[in-house]
């Protein structure tokens, strides 16, 4: 389709002028009239297909996320007539394809050094490139790199296809060329390429298209220093570990490799003095004989992620200022590719575990952001605010998870050593608050580390040692079998379902929503507050809070706002003593303003929208058991407490548990009686009949019955009304002098048969447990108390749970989820 200048796509974006044609398509300057100011716009050759637009928009959306000052910024991906655009940051400088021969190498590493920086934080981010090259390095007029095409071209390249071989023949890794599945790794092979490339003049391979991935596939370049003697041996050793044929024999991350271009840059700078020739092999003059051990030792500091030292002298120009300006030096406080979380660490201990455990980047897909996610937002929110001071008696269990989700990766990933047992212990006996530095690459790697039977070996020794070498984890944290397992531990992805919504796939919609959830969340500090002041306990107050994934954020807030729906009355009252006695917002109430403040109203809507799925989904509640249980692992058993607020207030302030079921009085069987609305209707329809049936009895005949359920040592039967049409009754009959009567919805028609409306628990001393719906589909609850012949009716569970407490009788497991789709039996 030819787009015209001037053309506006969408009524809001309107053409200038053509930057340039490539690949994908071609890209015009242009302005949004709506924000008023300049974009790029990319308008992407025509493709058919419903499917491929949605690719390009997820992938649009994941790269729109990375907020980078060497990342071109995506601000939006339209369509217009069958025609899809990307709305770019406008960049004001040529590609790196047209400057690089320029410009002195010393300047083209420090471009590089950025575009690893680049990479290293998108990497960070769980995305990868799959197409570096110099085409998609964009430089502004001051000469700093921008990458662009963050995995567009090879979604648009690919289509369909599986194990296609697509991208830059001259680029490529290995692996890309054989059509394997693409890591990290490809995106440094790529980078290697291109300093290469910058450092000798020319690229590796040569050819036909063909010739040319056979080559990086097979066959081993020319040693830089071949094609340019005067490059160093720090710089040659860098480049062939970034072209080395297996993915795992390269350099650990782009950090690694911006650090090491820069200091290489500082390096050619001094020995230069000032000198400003262009040529690619005048800006350094290196000795013609390479030390042996320089290139062991450069090789083996980057492939562990650690920066090559270079001496701490400082080179000074012709007219005695500084050789490096200050301007160039702002890369090194860059490298840090973790999205920022590292800046913000307080504790010394947990910045050594987490610099190791982000070292490596992982790759995350879209299903796996969106799990890790929810289970990271559990973690930090899934505490309620219950009893009489709406403390939370689930966080101090949810805050060991975490610190056990980190210390062991972490002692793993450095195969168990000792002093790494020694560094878990301390975060565990420390009780350091780590939920709001995690992200969903600590969670996926701490699953990595049980993905085989070896790593699940040395995974299981690590436990043990740090079971014994830390005295909080042996006084809070093991199970009944004595292992080190607080619970809601997972065993593999497919555990972390339990706790999310149920998606069959993340869309580009999803996607869209978490952006545009974190950039409120990190533009308006209020909202932020106000959400964590709410959910957590004081992670509010951790800066760090402002760096959370937006696939954790989205969830947090979720949970929230889900919990401020099912708020109990003694959240009420509290509300109303905060507001009307001291006049000031209770944390709910301040969350409600909040939210009705910055969020915008679209992007509420679509919360209210999720909220729903959560409503639905009573698996998300935060009182659960044996979530991630495997019975082929019992030695990884999950042992999930159910808790909702059933200790004294002591107990609870010293974070003791639950109270013991053998002090309470016993359930007579854990599964309760359950009545669908199906089976209330039979019964309703048999009344019925017998209700007709009693005028034409014979005078002196016994009066016609109807059947009736045994409920222990009651009896429920349904009321043949037939004056309401909405409601249904149900009633237990069988106390001395009493009945508990129960409305329910309509039973008049089967309606949705499987739908259970009524379940009921007896205990061993006669007293009743009943949880049903009302005819407003409203969850109710009346507790019958034999000892007592006292009826107790209840609209909120953590009432219901204090009041069985309080009298001893046991709190059943599957409370509150009985009335479920997703209920199981014991």
């Amino acid at each position: 389709m030819a787009i015209d200048i001037g053309a506006t796509l969408n009524e809001r974006f309107q053409l200038e002028k053509e930057l340039g044609k490539g690949g994908m398509g071609a890209v015009y300057a242009a302005r949004d009239l709506l924000l008023e100011r300049r974009v790029a716009i990319k308008v992407l050759k025509e493709r058919s297909g419903k499917e491929v637009g949605q690719k390009l928009r997820l992938e649009a959306q994941i790269a729109a996320r990375l907020l980078h000052e060497n990342v071109v910024r995506i601000y939006d991906f339209g369509q217009s007539d069958g025609v899809y655009f990307l709305v770019m940051e406008e960049v004001d400088g040529p590609s790196y394809t047209r400057r690089w021969r320029q410009i002195p190498l010393e300047e083209r590493l420090l471009v590089l050094a950025g575009v690893a920086d680049a990479l290293d934080y998108a990497h960070h981010q769980g995305v990868v490139h799959r197409d570096v090259k110099p085409g998609n390095v964009l430089l502004t007029a001051a000469d700093s790199p921008k990458l662009s095409d963050f995995g567009l071209s090879m979604v648009v390249e690919r289509g369909d296809d599986s194990g296609v071989i697509r991208g830059t023949p001259l680029y490529m890794s290995p692996e890309q060329t054989k059509g394997l599945r693409l890591d990290y790794r490809t995106d440094l092979y790529s980078l290697g390429v291109m300093i290469y490339e910058s450092a000798t003049g020319s690229v590796p391979f040569s050819g036909t298209s063909i010739s040319i991935m056979t080559q990086h596939a097979t066959v081993e370049p020319d040693r830089p220093r071949v094609r340019a003697a005067a490059i160093s041996p720090e710089l040659e050793a860098l480049i062939l570990g970034l072209l080395a044929k297996r993915p795992e024999d390269r350099p650990s991350s782009g950090s690694a490799i911006a650090v090491a271009l820069l200091e290489e840059s500082q390096r050619i700078l001094e020995r230069n003095q000032g000198k400003t020739t262009n040529g690619p092999q005048a800006a350094a003059v290196a000795p013609a004989v390479e030390p042996p051990a320089t290139m062991a030792a450069t090789m083996a500091a980057l492939q562990t992620g650690t920066a090559v030292s270079a001496a701490p002298t400082q080179a000074m120009t012709h007219d005695g200022a500084p050789a490096v300006a200050p301007a160039k030096k702002r890369h090194l406080a860059t490298v840090a590719g973790t999205g920022g979380v590292l800046a913000l660490v307080r504790e010394p201990l947990v910045r050594t575990m987490l610099e190791h455990v982000l070292a490596e980047p992982t790759m995350l897909s879209p299903d796996e952001r969106y799990l890790h996610g929810h289970y990271l937002a559990y973690l930090i929110s899934g505490s309620r605010r219950q009893g009489l001071f709406l403390r939370r008696p689930l966080d101090p269990r949810n805050a060991d998870r975490a610190r056990l989700l980190l210390a062991l990766t972490y002692a793993v990933l450095r195969d168990g050593e000792d002093e790494a047992i020694r560094d878990a212990a301390r975060l565990l006996d420390q009780r350091i608050e780590v939920r709001p530095y995690l992200s969903p690459v600590v969670s996926a790697k701490y699953l990595l580390c049980r993905s085989s039977v070896g790593r699940r070996k040395l995974f299981r020794q690590a436990r043990k040692a740090l079971a014994e070498a830390s005295t909080h984890a042996q006084k809070r944290m093991l199970d009944a079998k004595g292992l080190l397992n607080p619970g809601l531990m997972p065993q593999k992805i497919d555990d972390l379902r339990l706790l999310a919504p149920e998606r069959d796939a993340v869309d580009d919609v999803l996607v869209e929503r978490w952006n545009r959830v974190a950039d409120v969340w990190r533009d308006h500090p209020e909202l932020r507050i106000a959400v964590l002041r709410y959910a957590t306990h004081n992670a509010h107050k951790n800066p760090a809070s402002s760096a959370l994934w937006p696939e954790v954020v989205y969830p947090l807030i979720e949970r929230a706002r889900w919990h401020r729906r099912i708020r109990g009355r003694t959240e009420h009252i509290w509300n109303y003593i905060w507001g009307n006695l001291f006049h000031l917002p209770d944390p709910g109430v301040a969350l409600d303003r909040a939210l009705k403040k910055v969020v915008p109203a679209r992007l509420a809507a679509q919360l209210e929208e999720s909220l729903e799925l959560m409503v639905e989904n009573t698996r998300l509640e935060d009182q659960k058991a044996d979530l991630f249980a495997h019975p082929q692992d019992d030695g990884d058993r999950v042992a999930a407490s159910i808790t909702i607020n059933p200790d004294k207030l002591a107990e609870i302030a010293d974070d003791r548990g639950a109270a013991k079921n053998e002090d309470l009085m016993p359930l007579d069987d854990p599964n309760p009686l359950r009545f669908t609305q199906g089976e209330l209707h039979d019964l309703w329809t048999e009344a019925l009949q017998a209700l007709q049936n009693q005028g034409m009895q014979k005078p002196g005949s016994k009066p016609p019955s109807h059947r009736h359920v045994p409920v222990g040592p009651y009896r429920l039967v349904v009321v043949p009304s037939i004056r309401g049409r909405t409601a249904g009754q149900v009633v237990i009959q069988g106390m001395a002098n009493k009945q508990i009567e129960l409305s329910t919805p309509t039973v008049r028609t089967r309606g949705s048969a499987g739908k259970a409306l009524v379940a009921v628990w007896t205990y061993a001393d006669n007293s009743l447990l009943v949880v049903h719906l009302d005819f407003m589909n409203t969850e109710r609850y009346v507790l019958w108390h034999a000892p007592r012949a006292h009826q107790l009716n209840f609209e909120d569970p953590a009432e219901l749970n204090n009041e069985l407490f309080a009298l001893g009788l046991e709190i059943p497991d599957q409370l509150d989820k009985v009335l479920s789709r997703g209920f199981k039996p014991v």
